[in-house]
Formats: C-alpha cells, structure tokens, sequence
C-alpha cells in the first residue's frame, strides 16, 4: 500500500464518513482489477484469460471513529 496521505489543505467536507460522520484518513491509492476471466475458465485459458481485464484507481479511506472503509476516485484521476 502506499502512504499517499491527503494533506489538510486538500480536505474538505466530504471526507466525513457516510456511516457516522467522523474524520475518514486516506490510506492511498491502490489498483483494483476489473474484467477478465475467473475460475475454471482462467485454469483452461491461462495468461489469455487475463485480456480483458483492466487495472481501476482507487483512494481507500478508513474512519477513526467506526472503522468502516470507503473508497473514492483519486483526485487527478
């Protein structure tokens, strides 16, 4: 994971939790992959199964309070 930690300045009204309205701190950005193939078709198929698939952007976000996650689109992103 990386540190890419928002700083004050950066922050605004919408980084409240949704669930209880506490501080959420940015625990970076991390890549997440969509599509492609699972399963028994990736065991057939091998590396090809992987084709389709694409690597999305995310900024995860912990609560202190409550300790949910959230994620959001990076910033720049």
């Amino acid at each position: 994971m990386t540190s890419e930690s928002a700083s004050a300045s950066e922050r605004t009204a919408d980084d409240a939790c949704l669930r209880c309205g506490g501080p959420l701190d940015s625990m970076g950005v991390e890549k997440f992959r969509t599509g492609g193939t699972t399963g028994g078709w990736k065991l057939l198929i091998g590396e090809w199964g992987e084709l389709g698939e694409d690597m999305i952007p995310l900024e995860l976000l912990a609560c202190r309070r409550c300790r949910h996650v959230e994620f959001r689109l990076p910033i720049g992103g």
